[in-house]
């Protein structure tokens, strides 16, 4: 199967007053996703993963490297260009009462893709706009309400009926349930896998909560410190995490079974400033297992099994003999 989105050697710098460094917020990371798949980022807060979903988009200019969106360089693409390319990559945020326009109802909200995108006659809009609303699990006379009339959960709804609305190809969902109740995430996932099936979609679906992605992900990135640590297929991942920080990660996860419970990994201190980075392995000053070259050299991301790639230099050496 072809990819949608391709990222080679992506990096993010940025630069302020207040520091000589240049912040690396995405260091060097390359990743593909297929069509029809999804792919969960996963990481601590700081990590970069935000801002590499927004990158994928666009959204932000990257510093170096290439994105490719169904075989189309992203940054070659001069503005008009890219306007008509964003109907086919759409972004679900976090906090849905800050991407909604409170002074705009929500027939206004989710029909303004469509004036942007499409030419429609108004009977047409209305239709696509009433097909969205109750597919998304709402109600045709919430069109005519205002977002501060709504639930979080009922917003999130709402903007993922705005990012749909134009059948594009790529979502990328930033924490798009993190700020929900628990009862509430399990419902928007699974409207978020339903749509998938029903419109064919291919997600980045970015969270802090592995549990979360283990739900919604084929494929599981782990982010730390603006670099990629470990990626594999979603139950390869969980069954045999081989980094450390994953395994911290996944260690975190509540577990109901007491049989199938794994000790608990605790990891000392907070993941550090990115603008004054550990150097070799970044993640060495809290890694429990850490030796004397990880301090001073930086593991590369290599193919430690089935589609499997892990950056830690005693799981690579252990693969090697």
């Amino acid at each position: 199967m072809s990819n949608i989105l391709e990222l080679s050697n992506v990096r993010k710098e940025f630069h302020t007053s207040s520091s000589k460094r240049a912040i690396v917020a995405v260091d060097n990371i390359s990743l593909k996703l297929e069509k029809g798949k999804t792919l969960g980022i996963v990481g601590e807060s700081g990590s970069g993963k935000s801002t590499l979903g927004r990158l994928m988009l666009r959204l932000i200019e990257p510093s170096a490297g290439e994105i490719k969106f169904d075989d189309v360089n992203l940054l070659n693409l001069k503005n008009t260009e890219l306007r008509k390319m964003r109907s086919k990559m759409q972004m679900i945020f976090q906090d849905p009462m800050s991407s909604l326009n409170p002074r705009m109802s929500i027939r206004q909200l989710i029909s303004e893709p469509l004036e942007i995108h499409k030419n429609l006659k108004a009977s047409e809009q209305n239709f696509a706009v009433e097909e969205i609303i109750t597919k998304v699990g709402l109600e045709v006379s919430a069109l005519d309400k205002y977002p501060h009339e709504f639930s979080g959960g009922q917003r999130q709804r709402i903007s993922i009926a705005r990012a749909v609305i134009n059948n594009p190809s790529l979502v990328v969902a930033d924490e798009p349930v993190s700020a929900l109740d628990v009862s509430i995430q399990s419902q928007i996932l699974n409207l978020l896998m339903d749509l998938r099936n029903d419109l064919n979609l291919s997600f980045v679906f970015i969270s802090h909560d592995l549990s979360v992605v283990r739900h919604i992900a084929d494929e599981v990135a782990v982010m730390y410190l603006g670099n990629i640590v470990e990626i594999a297929p979603a139950d390869q991942l969980f069954q045999n995490p081989q980094h450390p920080y994953t395994q911290a990660l996944i260690s975190a996860i509540p577990q109901v079974e007491k049989e199938k419970r794994v000790s608990r990994m605790i990891l000392k201190g907070d993941i550090p400033n990115p603008a004054d980075a550990p150097p070799g392995c970044n993640f060495h000053p809290r890694c429990p297992i850490a030796i004397d070259k990880c301090s001073s050299i930086t593991p590369a991301l290599k193919i430690t099994g089935s589609d499997h790639l892990t950056s830690c230099h005693l799981v690579n050496e252990a693969v090697s003999e």
